[in-house]
């Protein structure tokens, strides 16, 4: 667990205390439970409270890299063999465990296998690299991705089982068994709640039907709170395209709680659907591979009152961070607040699109939106 329930929140207050932490008892989201939340240092804070869910999403994460350079100086595998497997995630760690649940998008085969498809990009490393995420901070990961395949079936069935054996949880995954392209249902629990996950890569309208059955079968098994991941869209251009609006719209009104985008390996605008978030690109977090494109990225983080027993969107923050290339490949947060507004702005859809709401322009300099404040 990331966290302890409100149960132990005495304990956890005398502890802080102890280390000179402030703590805060804000009781505006509960009728007869005390909520307590730990401030950190750059504002955020995790609230203890059995009717809230925290949730954190980043985005593509390629532990590995090109097969040529595979081994070489300032490779990703190069650079944790230097510096141990908590290097990649050392200057975000914390962020990422400041919640109940935090969502990457893996985009990596990890196999011992040099076989690999011919393609312009292929994205691999040894098995015992998916290790990293043992020290991330991350609870669940995507799987369906342009990628996935870059191995063959044999590659991807070592990743899963890469995966597996490290126990991180993984969803939206391509069984070469089976005859739908997304069969594997993520579903982890957090305070009670059940938290589901599909995930689709390079979605068309003819997915649509199966999305929807997926999003039913989650609720049949208990799903509270649903996520549909998406790797789609335009790689490194700024802005989603009309049909990802379409099919987002439709998305949400078949039951989503969330749309978490990845694939074009920098940011992209979030907005709202009928109080849903749409997240179209959540950009490169960590990656291997990464050459000349932006490195700004972020930590998503969404806050969801549960009382009702509906998910409720009361808070869309994100955590501007910045990324880097061959050497270090470590996402940062930025400190300089020119810096934090520049990047926050790139969020901030620029027209109104019928039926969603955006971000409002007071976001780029706080980067955090409380649905229905004035």
């Amino acid at each position: 667990m990331k966290r302890l329930a409100c149960v132990f929140a005495a304990l956890l207050m005398m502890l802080s205390a102890a280390r000179g932490e402030e703590w805060i008892v804000d009781d505006s989201l509960a009728d007869d439970e005390a909520v307590f939340s730990l401030e950190h240092a750059e504002g955020e804070e995790y609230i203890l409270n059995p009717y809230v869910l925290d949730l954190s999403f980043v985005g593509d994460c390629s532990i590995g890299g090109l097969p040529a350079s595979r081994g070489m100086a300032g490779t990703y595998t190069a650079v944790v063999d230097e510096k141990g497997y908590d290097w990649p995630f050392s200057l975000v760690r914390e962020y990422l465990e400041e919640d109940d649940a935090t969502f990457a998008n893996n985009e990596v085969v990890f196999s011992n296998s040099y076989k690999h498809q011919d393609k312009h990009t292929v994205l691999g490393a040894p098995p015992e690299y998916a290790r990293v995420y043992r020290y991330s901070g991350i609870d669940i990961v995507n799987t369906a991705n342009n990628h996935c395949l870059d191995y063959g079936t044999q590659g991807y069935r070592d990743t899963l089982a890469a995966l597996d054996e490290i126990g991180m949880p993984h969803f939206g995954t391509l069984y070469p068994d089976t005859s739908r392209a997304q069969d594997q249902l993520g579903i982890i629990e957090r305070k009670g709640f059940r938290i589901g996950a599909v995930g689709f890569s390079y979605p068309q309208d003819s997915d649509l039907p199966y999305i929807q059955e997926r999003i039913r079968l989650l609720r049949e098994q208990g799903c509270s709170l649903v996520i549909v991941s998406l790797h789609w869209g335009r790689e490194v251009t700024d802005t989603p395209k009309g049909w990802q609006f379409t099919m987002a719209r439709k998305i949400i009104a078949m039951g989503a709680d969330v749309i978490w985008g990845h694939h074009p390996h920098i940011l992209q605008q979030a907005v709202l659907c009928d109080g849903k978030p749409v997240m179209f690109s959540t950009g490169n977090f960590t990656f291997g591979a990464m050459k000349d494109v932006d490195p700004d990225t972020g930590i998503f983080k969404l806050r969801f009152d549960m009382q009702s027993g509906t998910p409720k969107l009361v808070r869309f923050a994100v955590i501007p961070c910045r990324t880097q290339g061959k050497g270090d490949y470590r996402p940062y947060p930025l400190t300089e607040e020119a810096e934090k507004k520049r990047m926050l702005k790139k969020l901030i859809y620029p027209r109104k699109v019928e039926g969603f709401e955006n971000l409002p322009a007071s976001f780029a300099d706080t980067g955090v939106y409380v649905p229905g404040a004035q």
